[in-house]
């Protein structure tokens, strides 16, 4: 019987590892190529479409211009000029009606009509080739957030959620421990733009210590180590409480420490409940539905799906478990023993390719990349701070990378490889 905690190790050839570089590099350049292509497919559509409405415009025009002239006839000197007027409407009508030849677009140095573009762009744009992020090329791009309590400042953040309809980044900002088992709280979720500028918080009563968040459709969902609850936000102006679950307990629908959640396609809420060793799987509105596994997940932190398989990070070794959407281990990844391996890992996100990018609250100010087997690729630094801590993270839609770290000089720091 397979031994699903036993760690994935593999040697590491150079030889494979350069071409896998060699390879993502293409890929990378043929993912820019093809959105560089689907924008010019845009602006010619819409130009050709602009085009045809301006002929009917024109036509209706001059269709107006004849017959106000033809009513205007009258059996005098004018009538000779009135009937050339007419005839010379006629005649750019029988222009502006007549078809126009076709649009020709300089392609590799090739002259083709714009439909032929068009219909072999389809054929390009129809293809299902994975964008992966250059992890090799990224450089911080962005640094915002120190640490205060005032609005556009951050203060204890914890996790980091897009709303890939607006990529506005949403960043919780929670409970920090100071001394005797005091705390300072902020409780609020502030809201950036894709550039790292301030747009917005909000908070609620109830929240003391928000911690994880994720964004489905217009919802907003958040947990709460504090007060052992998970809240449901309206994406609105005034960002509603619609729902709240949960108080401290062991019990269904009740939470110890609820870390992360992340949201199904269609509507499911599973929150990693921490010191209860489980996955609580809940419906759209925060009614509980059933536990995802029968046994129990050491200290699980953070949690994401596929298509066919669900992602948690947890404190086991490996600290990535892969199970079925039915609750099955399937397998066991990224080990936590060996070298360039991560200590204390907090966070984590996957890209299309099923690399696992993990958020190290060790002191190294690193993110480590594995790939799908769990063999390490590489680490992104925090530059001239290489002794901080990193939590919450996640991939924007144009694949920069928004990482939390809550004690370096700037707390909200934007990757890019672009």
């Amino acid at each position: 019987m397979a031994d699903y905690n036993a760690p994935v190790i593999a040697p590491v050839d150079p030889i494979e590892t350069q071409i896998n570089e060699l390879f993502d590099r293409m890929v990378y350049r043929l993912n820019q190529r093809r959105a560089a292509l689907l924008n010019r497919y845009h602006e010619l559509r819409d130009e050709k479409a602009a085009r045809r409405s301006e002929r009917i415009k024109k036509f209706e025009e001059l269709v107006g211009m004849k017959a106000e002239t033809e009513g205007r006839l009258q059996m005098n000197d004018l009538r000779e000029l009135q009937e050339r007027m007419i005839a010379d409407i006629e005649l750019k009508l029988a222009e502006v009606n007549t078809h126009q030849p076709e649009t020709h677009i300089v392609f590799r140095n090739q002259s083709e009509p714009l439909e032929q573009l068009i219909a072999q762009l389809g054929e390009v744009l129809e293809e299902e080739v994975p964008i992966i992020p250059n992890y090799q090329a990224m450089r911080e791009v962005v640094a915002v957030g120190k640490k205060r309590r005032a609005p556009g400042k951050l203060y204890s953040p914890r996790a980091v959620a897009i709303d890939y309809n607006t990529n506005k980044i949403f960043v919780t900002e929670g409970a920090q421990i100071l001394s005797r088992g005091l705390f300072s709280t902020h409780k609020r979720i502030s809201i950036f733009t894709e550039r790292g500028d301030y747009l917005d918080s909000f908070t609620h009563k109830d929240m003391q210590g928000p911690h994880g968040i994720a964004i489905h459709e217009d919802n907003v969902y958040v947990t709460d180590t504090l007060v052992h609850a998970v809240f449901l936000f309206k994406m609105e102006t005034s960002f509603p409480l619609i729902a709240k679950l949960g108080t401290g307990g062991s019990r269904i629908g009740e939470f110890n420490s609820p870390q992360n959640l992340t949201v199904s396609t269609n509507g499911d809420v599973y929150v990693t409940d921490f010191y209860n060793n489980r996955i609580q799987i809940l419906n759209s509105s925060l009614q509980p539905i059933r536990n995802l596994t029968k046994k129990p997940i050491q200290n699980p932190r953070d949690i994401k799906l596929t298509a066919d398989e669900v992602y948690v990070l947890c404190e086991d070794n490996p600290c990535i478990q892969v199970l079925s959407h039915a609750g099955e281990r399937l397998r066991s990844l990224a080990s936590r023993s060996m070298p360039n391996d991560v200590a204390n890992p907090h966070f984590f996100c996957l890209d299309v390719a099923k690399n696992i990018i993990i958020s190290d609250w060790c002191y190294n100010g690193k993110v480590k990349i594995f790939n799908k087997e769990g063999i390490f690729i590489h680490a992104i630094l925090v530059e001239h701070q290489k002794k901080v801590p990193a939590r919450g993270l996640a991939l924007t839609k144009d694949l920069s990378l928004v990482v939390i770290f809550p004690d370096s000089d700037y707390y909200l720091r934007i990757f890019s490889c672009l």
